[in-house]
C-alpha cells in the first residue's frame, strides 16, 4: 500500500514506544533478547532488499537516459547509434528442433 502523507511510518505508536500495559515478568530478559535479535535480523534482511531494488531502480533511470538521448539525436538528424539495437534482437535457434511423433 503506498503511504501518501510523509512522515507517517514516523508516528509513535505504543508498541514503538515500548510502553506496556503489564510489568514485565521476572526473567522475561531472554525473551526480550530473543525478539530483539529477531527483529534486527528481519531489518537487516530489509535494508539489503532495499538497496537491491535501488540499485535496479538506478539502472533502468540509466538505460532509459540513454534511449531517450538517442531518441532526442535521431529527431535532430544524427545518425542513431547500433548499441540499443542490439538489446532487442530476436531470439532465433542455431538448429531446428527434434520432433518425434507419439501414438496413443
Amino acid at each position: 500500500m503506498e503511504q501518501d502523507i510523509p512522515g507517517l511510518t514516523s508516528i509513535k505508536t505504543s508498541q514503538k514506544a515500548k510502553v506496556r500495559s503489564m510489568r514485565r515478568a521476572k526473567g522475561a530478559e531472554y525473551l526480550e533478547l530473543f525478539l530483539l535479535g529477531k527483529n534486527k535480523t528481519r531489518l537487516e534482511k530489509e535494508k539489503i532488499n532495499i538497496e537491491k531494488r535501488k540499485a535496479k531502480v538506478e539502472e533502468d533511470i540509466k538505460s532509459i537516459d540513454q534511449e531517450k538521448s538517442e531518441l532526442e539525436s535521431m529527431v535532430a538528424g544524427e545518425e542513431r547509434k547500433e548499441t540499443a539495437g542490439s538489446q532487442y534482437k530476436k531470439m532465433v535457434p542455431k538448429k531446428p528442433m527434434k520432433l518425434m511423433k507419439i501414438e496413443y
